[in-house]
């Protein structure tokens, strides 16, 4: 290999990559959140020492309107971002590292699309399951922390999903479910399923361990279980399409039918809660759910078998 031509870290351990990997997700967000800082102050007319205390008050429009945009730069500074930069620093090539110059055939992408609402009676089971779990007695302290952190989040949900105009909802669509969907999926899939594939060399520890991770990330205890099987849905997609834009996709109509449904409903077209879509108490259409994610996946690993990479290996030089 041309050593001009070597990646900065080419030579890094797996385990080495992963350590830092962690450290540049921390340098990436510390800088693009400071930055975000000072940039509040002349965009949103507020200063530095009460922007903390600014944001609390969900009642505020300017509130909302300062908690989104750091919502859009927690997006790029903790996983775009990384995700990139990683790519750039271990092969020198990111849309190569990230599995970004690949696509799979359309089928794949429609088989996708209906798993994400033919899985929705079963990941709602699982929401209910896991809603239902108490702890000991004695981490009584604990569960309350858990059901504080899950209202405050819930109630900031229910801040931006109120979309009382168009462009609310075309700016939500790009807030909650696009940014999120490629920057998690980048970072989740992209880096850290390969570099614990790389580490452990178990595929499918790999994309449990980065579901567990991808769930645990959002600090919604009370939706752990449901999150972290929607992120081994999306890890096996990367396996087996061998493109990181199916997992993408999947991420992106999860969020998006969301925030359709929270609109529409809000706009009287439809009726019911947003949370509720897809769920039902009919044991059979759960157990049909259930079957159908993995018959629809089964499909993903058979329609293109040869395009499903040995993610830790890099192609061999010319």
């Amino acid at each position: 290999m041309d050593l001009y031509k070597q990646p900065l870290l080419f030579n890094l351990t797996p385990f080495s990559r992963l350590l830092f990997s962690i450290l540049l997700v921390i340098s990436c967000f510390a800088l693009t959140f400071l930055t975000g800082v000072v940039m509040a102050g002349p965009l949103f007319g507020i200063g530095m020492n009460d922007i903390i205390t600014a944001m609390s008050d969900f009642t505020n429009v300017k509130t909302v309107r300062l908690l989104q945009y750091f919502q859009v730069i927690q997006s790029f500074g903790l996983f775009i971002i990384p995700a990139l930069l990683a790519g750039f620093f271990f092969e020198r090539n990111s849309a190569k590292f990230l599995r970004l110059d690949r696509t799979a055939p359309w089928p794949v992408y429609l088989i996708t699309f209906l798993l994400m609402f033919t899985c929705l009676p079963f990941i709602n089971w699982l929401i209910t399951m896991n809603e239902a779990i108490q702890l000991p007695s004695f981490l009584s302290g604990m569960e309350h922390w858990m059901k504080s952190t899950e209202d405050e989040a819930a109630q900031l949900t229910e801040v931006f999903m109120n979309m009382p105009t168009v462009g609310g909802f075309l700016f939500n669509m790009l807030m909650i479910a696009l940014l999120p969907a490629i920057g998690e999926e980048f970072m989740f899939r992209g880096l850290i399923q390969r570099l614990i594939k790389e580490w452990l060399d178990n595929i499918h520890v790999a994309i449990f361990i980065s579901a567990f991770l991808f769930s645990a990330m959002h600090m919604q205890f009370y939706g752990f279980v449901p999150r972290m099987m929607l992120g081994v849905i999306f890890g096996y997609l990367f396996f087996w399409s061998g493109s990181i834009w199916v997992p993408v996709c999947a991420h992106f109509v999860n969020n998006g039918s969301a925030v359709i449904f929270a609109y529409l409903s809000q706009d009287g077209i439809l009726s019911g809660d947003y949370e509720d879509f897809g769920a039902t108490e009919n044991t059979f259409l759960i157990i049909v759910s259930g079957l159908m994610i993995t018959g629809l996946l089964f499909f993903v690993y058979r329609l293109k078998p040869e395009s499903r990479p040995d993610l830790i290996q890099n192609e061999p030089e010319k």
